[in-house]
């Protein structure tokens, strides 16, 4: 039987308001509710108030840039690990990419903006997402499994959504050290993807601590 979810939340920030305008307006006509802002700060501040599912966040924002505001957002704790965060961008380099992905994005999105599939990558992040949390609530945690520090950690992070250049640079190691780590867990937790792995870390209880040390 399958669940019935509530409209999801997406925040939009974007400095040009005719493209803000037009984002809003498309969104709220698919039945999301919207939320805008026009640069970080005004972000951030929405970000205290509400939990959004996913942000769509233009690159190049006044004041702090959008891979900036990721960074503050991902280390003050501000951004909920479970909200999706995708950058649209008129930058087609490649290092600017790998700065977003390595900051924790989840997707991006050229502009001009294809509408289309910006409705595909949106309804394929919100199928994820519900299937996780419907998994998350009908599972147990796994029982009698022993788990080293450094296997924690890393599964912290992947219940995070992170990736592992990102985990390698948080737990300052390398990505094939990484990889090990993470065939390990799946051996010890009878588990064969990272969607199963972020199951069991919010199972576990490890998703949504602020801190740890590496």
């Amino acid at each position: 039987m399958c669940r019935e979810h509530a409209p999801a939340t997406i925040l939009c920030v974007e400095d040009e308001e005719f493209i803000l305008e037009e984002l809003e307006e498309e969104l709220s006509s698919r039945g999301y509710r919207v939320l805008t802002a026009l640069n970080g700060d005004q972000a951030e501040s929405l970000l205290a108030d509400y939990r959004p599912d996913i942000v769509l966040c233009d690159v190049m924002l006044p004041g702090r840039s959008g891979v900036e505001l990721l960074t503050d957002l991902r280390a003050s704790g501000k951004l909920a690990h479970t909200t999706a965060f995708i950058f649209l961008t008129a930058l087609s380099d490649r290092e600017p990419h790998l700065a977003g992905l390595r900051a924790g994005a989840n997707d991006y999105l050229t502009k001009p903006i294809d509408l289309d599939l910006l409705h595909l990558k949106i309804e394929n992040i919100l199928t994820f997402s519900h299937r996780l949390r419907d998994g998350v609530a009908a599972a147990d945690a796994p029982r009698n499994v022993h788990l080293s520090r450094r296997e924690e950690q890393v599964l912290t992070l992947l219940g995070q959504g992170e990736r592992t250049g990102a985990i390698a640079s948080r737990l300052e190691i390398s990505e094939h050290t990484v990889n090990h780590y993470i065939k390990e867990l799946y051996r010890k937790l009878g588990i064969n993807n990272r969607a199963d792995a972020a199951r069991v870390a919010i199972a576990l209880g490890l998703v949504g601590r602020k801190k740890f040390r590496a």
